[in-house]
């Protein structure tokens, strides 16, 4: 949705249930006959609330026998929102969850962190509220959920000061400590949020990914997000991206400590415009079809849809993200791709949006004739945004472990797809990529090996963590 033809919403409570009830129970459409001509590519954009939803396919044919890749551009898109004279904004709770191992006191992180939680409190106002959790081998909490008057503040400085690094890991324990800590608490409406920081691997009680990935997913039932910050080299880059996907948060990297206060402030301001809380993107699959990407979220097969968390709108904000699903071509045949719809909340308002018809894309003998159909303007985007993404992040793990011949093979093997591709479409911004990025991530594969075996370690680990965040937060529509 444009910013210019967005609609500006007050979310009044009996006005949004109202529109939420009307337009999710609208009529999707039905089926059409098969072998009729493949409806439109840009269907209309459905709205309800202050969410609109919009998609399209980037190629509108594949032919029989190729590998059954359909591309969907997926545009989520959040309404600017008018404040009332004298209406004051949601109020915040916050919940941020330290790592205060020994790892912690190396290169001044637990200094930089708790001045950044310091910095934190003084942003925050009295109808705002704030929790801090510590963990090591065992989880302090220190003090409950308490609004930030000035005597709050005073006690929650004095207690973020005290803290000492020491011992292992038992991240687990911590990022539960967080969630409870908001799950018991009366939060009537509150945007909430809980921050999860380590700077190292989770050695202690649960350190499996998925079952921490799991934690934070229980967040997202209850209606609020999970972030997290990864600090430094040594930390499982994996991990926090799993849990801050499954908590509907954001994924932060840093390299060095003293970015600590530029995070927090960008979890501050994007907490206090949040507009649509509990997102979810639900895709209907016909027999055959399976999603296989969704932008990087993780997707799980409910009631016969394939569905994900792609986590809080903002206000004004407008996401673009690209869809792989994988359809048969051992016929010629239209196929439907069910019609997406999107379901939020809304303060306390549970809404939904669904296009008004499914997309179809038709399986056709003609190679060239599918290639023909390609959105030139929207398959560039995806080749940038979604494909090279996606290959930095592989290259990245490839980095990560050690195997330089691998990451080369996979930068070659996408040059080769997209080149054959480009030679039916002919577009300069991909030529662009294949020449520039494709070399300069060449160039840092190559570096990233190069020089003796301790240097070569620690370039492996600043440069995997880097190509797997650019990747992460550009697949995302987060940058």
């Amino acid at each position: 949705m444009r910013r210019s033809t967005r609609r500006t919403l007050v979310l009044v409570g009996g006005l949004i249930a109202l529109t939420c009830w009307a337009m999710a129970h609208s009529d999707n459409g039905g089926r059409p006959p098969a072998g009729t001509e493949p409806a439109p590519a840009a269907p209309r954009p459905a709205q309800a609330g202050v969410v609109s939803l919009a998609a399209h396919l980037v190629q509108e044919k594949i032919h029989v026998g190729g590998d059954g890749t359909v591309t969907v551009a997926l545009t989520l898109g959040a309404a600017e929102m008018a404040r009332k004279d004298g209406e004051s904004r949601r109020p915040l709770d916050m919940v941020v969850v330290l790592d205060r191992s020994g790892s912690m006191a190396e290169a001044g992180k637990i200094t930089h962190a708790t001045e950044a939680i310091l910095g934190l409190l003084s942003r925050l106002t009295e109808v705002d509220r704030f929790a801090l959790v510590s963990y090591s081998d065992q989880v302090q909490r220190h003090g409950g959920l308490l609004p930030m008057t000035a005597a709050n503040r005073a006690m929650m400085e004095e207690m973020v000061r005290s803290i000492r690094p020491d011992g292992s890991t038992n991240l687990g324990a911590g990022l539960q400590e967080g969630i409870q800590l908001l799950t018991h608490a009366d939060r009537g409406g509150r945007i909430s949020r809980v921050i999860l920081i380590s700077d190292g691997l989770a050695n202690r009680g649960v350190t499996d990914p998925s079952a921490l990935g799991s934690m934070a997913s229980a967040a997202t039932d209850r209606g609020f997000a999970v972030s997290t910050i990864g600090v430094g080299l040594d930390f499982n880059e994996l991990l926090m991206t799993t849990i801050a996907d499954k908590g509907s948060g954001n994924y932060h990297f840093m390299e060095s400590a003293a970015a600590f206060a530029q995070v927090f402030e960008a979890e501050l301001r994007s907490s206090r415009t949040v507009v649509a809380s509990a997102v979810e993107v639900h895709v209907p699959l016909a027999p055959g079809i399976a999603l296989v990407h969704a932008a990087g979220y993780p997707i799980e097969v409910r009631d016969g849809a394939a569905v994900f968390r792609p986590g809080d709108l903002l206000a004004g904000q407008s996401r673009k993200l690209f869809l792989t699903l994988r359809v048969p071509t051992s016929d010629e045949k239209i196929w439907d791709i069910g019609a997406p719809s999107v379901h939020y909340r809304a303060g306390d308002q549970p809404c939904s949006a669904s296009l008004p018809a499914p997309l179809r894309v038709a399986c056709v003998r003609d190679a060239s004739d599918a290639l023909a159909s390609i959105n030139k303007a929207e398959w560039e985007q995806k080749v940038i945004r979604e494909d090279f993404s996606r290959l930095r992040e592989d290259v990245a793990a490839a980095v990560k472990g050690g195997r330089r011949d691998e990451a080369m093979r996979r930068i070659d093997a996408y040059a080769a797809t997209q080149q054959a591709v480009n030679a039916a479409v002919g577009s300069e911004v991909v030529s662009g990529n294949l020449e520039k990025d494709l070399g300069a991530l060449r160039r840092t594969v190559e570096d990233s090996f190069a020089g003796p075996p301790a240097e070569a370690a620690r370039k492996q680990k600043v440069n995997s963590k880097s190509l797997q965040y650019e990747g992460y937060q550009q697949r995302r529509s987060r940058k």
